[in-house]
């Protein structure tokens, strides 16, 4: 698939939304939290990224679709100009998703890979049991993902005939953003193709700013101060003086 200017621009605001929900917003919150524990942090990521992308992405040609499955709402986002629709989660869980074989229904980005995206062939295949043993396949029918698409979408599938699926999918360390790219997947979830958004993403210059977790910041005293070269073989020689203690920046100016 040809990536245009106006693709790039989405996805790079996509990509954007997703590093400032999984980056700055988290930071923010633990700063600015006063709970002993932060267990919410598991699901507080993807509702500043779905509330980012309802914010900065959404626009005339531009939608976000919510959408429940049980007690979760999911956010996709449709760009009705270029037929585009995307999804945003983990590497580790996009990963996750194709493992699981004994699901009652499906995923619902099965669901969408096997409607809009069941006419891609990945380039490379991978292998799996059911390859070696067709018995063991627990797949669903057509008429499974076009009755789940309509409860995702509220409109049936040939409404989004010509339409892609495409995944953004993230990787975070330490609060910081370490992978983003959008992929383009066929049913079984093989990449057919896949693009690069975090070189499209301008340094977040943000992070030089931004304090660490209020845990981080605790610090001994004791590293702020430092003893004065020189003076320790002084005060062997002469126990009445005492060591002469100055703060580091101090010590560091008179260096300079």
């Amino acid at each position: 698939m040809i990536i245009s200017d106006s693709i790039m621009a989405i996805m790079t605001k996509i990509g954007k939304a997703v590093e400032k929900g999984a980056t700055d917003d988290i930071r923010e919150y633990l700063n600015s939290s006063e709970n002993v524990t932060n267990n919410a942090i598991a699901f507080l990521r993807s509702d500043y990224i779905n509330t980012n992308l309802s914010r900065f992405v959404a626009n005339d040609n531009v939608d976000i679709k919510l959408f429940k499955r049980s007690s979760w709402t999911g956010a996709l986002v449709i760009d009705r100009e270029n037929k585009l629709i995307f999804s945003v989660c983990s590497r580790k869980t996009l990963d996750r998703i194709p493992k699981n074989k004994t699901r009652r229904s499906p995923h619902y980005m099965q669901t969408i890979l096997n409607t809009v995206n069941k006419d891609e062939i990945a380039p490379v295949k991978q292998m799996s049991i059911a390859d070696f043993n067709p018995s063991l396949i627990t797949g669903f029918s057509d008429d499974d993902y076009e009755k789940d698409f309509l409860s995702i979408m509220e409109e049936a599938v040939i409404f989004y005939e010509g339409y892609r699926l495409w995944v953004i999918t993230y990787e975070v360390e330490r609060f910081n953003l370490t992978n983003i790219a959008a992929v383009l997947m066929d049913g079984e979830f093989d990449t057919v193709q896949e693009v690069s958004i975090l070189e499209m993403i301008k340094p977040n210059f943000g992070d030089l700013t931004l304090e660490e977790p209020k845990e981080k910041k605790k610090k001994d005293v004791r590293s702020l101060i430092s003893i004065k070269p020189g003076l320790i073989s002084v005060q062997s020689s002469e126990p009445e003086k005492r060591t002469e203690i100055q703060p580091k920046s101090a010590e560091e100016s008179k260096e300079a």
